[in-house]
């Protein structure tokens, strides 16, 4: 293990960690609102068989690289030096994912003080005004029907609270109109907490995150069973369960499905690939890649539980079918959490432990997305930045933070969705199909399981190998093709966008697979040769691939010219 980098003090700091990365946002913000835009139960059966053909695997690959060569996303690709733009690539969608995560940390922070009050607003908002027209409050706030589809009769209490006293949204995002200055000291704040936790590098991280990691459970398990116990609870329930099988036909729900599985994971980011790069070479990242996506899994579905209880409440006090009770969206767990937290004993004291959660998992999902991008980073110019790690991360908040002050504007909630919309269309996914091509046919799957024998001690079920080289590139490369064929700019399903909007959304998608072809050509001309000869030459492992540790050669291994393994 090379000393000139961090490690972590035990296996469960990583533990913890990565558990972190994944029980976060993704799981509690993220899955329920793509589950109730897909159709609630029809949306699990995709989940399900996308964490199984995905992200099993892809976890087990991202580990098994980077833990092998201690190497994070940003310099592991001398693995095949003609991808050097992958980790590019990662560190682009990981930059802009942390920029509006923050916010929603910021909303999170904007509804944990307000819990502090005498009365939680949206409670005292409901006494005030009880039933709301849709129709009437989108002309009290001029806006457009992304925020009030006026299809649907009445809006419940917190949905009004929501749009017009948290985001007092714009009419659309030509209308940028004035900075919430509540909500820019939340992101403010949020930010700084995040370089706090994170100045003094890995091992300081890996302390804060034993508590973030667990209370999820705790809290949430406190609202299911309150959430069960309520009137038109069962509605709910039964809608998150039982799928509408002709919607299982439509490939977007297949689409959103594994986008969420990488969502939720990390996978294309580069986050699980930076975190087991600080492990230790002989960890069993083959267990770990067993343990992790079943966890994750099942805080998604039972995050799903406790959301779907309340909007069949929620739907039974407006009298309205579950699927209309609210309008899908990033601000779905902003309107349904608060209608939870305002039925139990003591809400304040509950709204400040939920959000103080919930708060603390977007802390523990932002560590990850900065960690990602400064390990890159030192990887790549450990000269330059080694000496300099605190003004780094200082640097990327700082940066992050300006290009998320646009977010606390009245139009702020139309950027966020637009960039959530286009990363998630179209980049994460080719980057994981192109990382996985490369490893498994370029690199190889016996050179794989080769390192794997160098950490484990022993080579894992070959049922792996069928996974990395046909399953999942066909099944993630099928949804990619088919999104890109149905693709549908934000503005065609959402009013409220201009067509300058939808460009700005494709440039932000294109943006993270750009590095890969540039960093083609580029690997390409600094070499010598015939083209063939160079190209062979890019696509075998750099001399400076090699084991994290000196290990004992055996007699049927050799060392070929470019220093890499290779079983005789």
């Amino acid at each position: 293990m090379s000393k000139s980098r961090g490690s972590w003090g035990s296996w469960f700091e990583f533990l913890f960690s990565a558990l972190g990365s994944m029980v976060g946002l993704g799981n509690i913000w993220r899955f329920p609102y793509v589950c109730y835009r897909n159709g609630g139960g029809a949306f699990l059966i995709p989940f399900f068989v996308a964490m199984v053909v995905c992200g099993c695997p892809l976890l087990f690959l991202e580990m098994l690289y980077c833990q092998y060569s201690n190497l994070g996303p940003g310099k592991v690709w001398i693995i095949c030096p003609l991808f050097k733009g992958i980790g590019c690539g990662m560190m682009v969608i990981t930059f802009v994912v942390s920029v509006y995560y923050t916010m929603i940390m910021g909303w999170t922070l904007y509804y944990l003080t307000m819990s502090f009050s005498s009365k939680l607003p949206w409670v005292e908002h409901s006494t005030i005004n009880s039933t709301h027209s849709r129709a009437d409050v989108g002309a009290d706030l001029n806006t457009s029907t992304l925020s009030f589809n006026v299809s649907k009769s009445f809006v419940s209490a917190e949905e009004t609270y929501w749009f017009q006293n948290v985001l007092q949204v714009s009419p659309g995002i030509n209308t940028l109109g004035k900075i919430s200055w509540p909500l820019l000291i939340c992101l403010f704040v949020s930010w700084l907490l995040v370089f706090l936790c994170l100045f003094k590098g890995i091992k300081s991280m890996g302390k804060v995150v034993y508590v973030a990691a667990t209370l999820p459970y705790v809290l949430l398990t406190i609202l299911l069973i309150r959430g069960c116990l309520m009137p038109g609870s069962g509605n709910g329930l039964y809608y998150y369960m039982v799928p509408s099988w002709d919607k299982l036909l439509n490939f977007e729900v297949w689409r959103s499905a594994a986008t969420q599985v990488f969502f939720s994971i990390g996978l294309g980011f580069g986050l699980i690939s930076t975190l087991a790069s600080y492990n230790k070479f002989h960890n069993n990242c083959y267990r770990d890649a067993l343990i992790l996506p079943v966890l994750d899994c099942v805080t998604s579905v039972y995050a799903g539980f406790v959301i779907f209880a309340y909007l069949g409440t929620m739907a039974h006090n407006l009298n309205v079918d579950v699927d209309k009770v609210v309008d899908e969206g990033p601000g779905l767990v902003f309107i349904a959490y608060p209608s939870a937290l305002s039925t139990l004993p003591l809400p304040q004291l509950w709204s400040v432990l939920f959000f103080l959660m919930l708060f603390c998992v977007g802390l523990d999902s932002q560590f990850m997305h900065v960690q990602g991008v400064t390990t890159a980073l030192l990887d790549c110019f450990p000269s330059v930045f080694k000496s300099r790690q605190t003004r780094l991360t200082l640097g990327l908040c700082l940066v992050s933070f300006l290009l998320g002050i646009p977010l606390c504007t009245q139009g702020g909630s139309y950027i966020l969705n637009l960039l959530d919309w286009y990363i998630a269309s179209f980049s994460v996914m080719l980057i994981v199909v192109i990382e996985v091509l490369v490893l498994a046919w370029i690199y190889g799957t016996e050179c794989l399981y080769d390192d794997l024998q160098a950490m484990l001690g022993y080579r894992p079920c070959k049922v792996w190998v069928y996974f990395w080289k046909y399953l999942t590139p066909a099944f993630v490369l099928t949804l990619w093709t088919a999104g890109i064929v149905g693709f549908k700019t934000i503005g065609s399903v959402y009013p409220g966008y201009a067509s300058w909007a939808d460009g700005i959304g494709i440039f932000v998608a294109v943006l993270p697979i750009l590095p890969i072809p540039l960093k083609m050509i580029w690997t390409l001309a600094k070499l010598e040769g015939s083209f063939q000869q160079r190209l062979k030459q890019s696509i075998r492992p750099s001399p400076s691939w090699q084991p994290a540790v000196e290990l004992e050669l055996e007699e049927d291994f050799m060392i070929c010219e470019s220093g890499e393994l290779f079983k005789q």
